[in-house]
């Protein structure tokens, strides 16, 4: 019976150790922090550079939440994520009023939601624009905010995604 129990309690602790490390059973999306990693990681990979930097910013948050009240900002997430160069110039005139915006590279990301935050990172990356087509070149030290939000597709179905409006110099 000893026995039974010691490989009954190995068991357990062997499942909760795998749970731990696939994340499975904490129920929380990913936070900011480790999305903002996550994508100064996958552009360090990209553009094959270990100096790039993704930092969280509360500021850029807080601008995408008050766009976010705005109506036209479900139709700008939707046209980020499809990609829709013909409506990209009304995007670009949206976004490039703000003032908190001016003189610095501004690229928008939409991605599919995910909790993970490697994931995330690339679902973001899968759909991008940047504001000024001109200048399209960010900097190693990078601000990004993020919202989760949702649009209505085509067929009328609601897709839950994360849009990102990542910022340098």
């Amino acid at each position: 019976m000893k026995t039974m129990k010691k490989i009954l309690a190995l068991a357990l602790a062997g499942v909760m150790a795998l749970a731990l490390l696939t994340g499975c059973g904490t129920g929380s999306s990913a936070s900011h922090k480790s999305i903002a990693k996550a994508m100064a990681d996958y552009a360090n990979g990209h553009e094959r550079k270990t100096t790039i930097t993704c930092t969280s910013s509360a500021e850029l948050d807080a601008l995408l939440q008050m766009w976010a009240a705005d109506p036209g900002f479900e139709t700008a997430v939707k046209v980020v994520y499809t990609d829709d160069s013909a409506s990209l110039p009304a995007i670009r005139s949206y976004f490039s009023s703000n003032p908190a915006l001016s003189n610095k590279v501004v690229c928008l990301y939409c991605g599919k939601y995910d909790k993970d935050a490697g994931k995330q990172a690339i679902n973001l990356n899968a759909h991008y624009a940047y504001i000024n087509a001109s200048n399209t070149d960010l900097a190693g030290e990078r601000q990004i905010g993020l919202i989760t939000t949702s649009f209505t597709d085509t067929n009328g179905k609601k897709v839950k995604v994360r849009f990102a409006v990542v910022v340098s110099d």
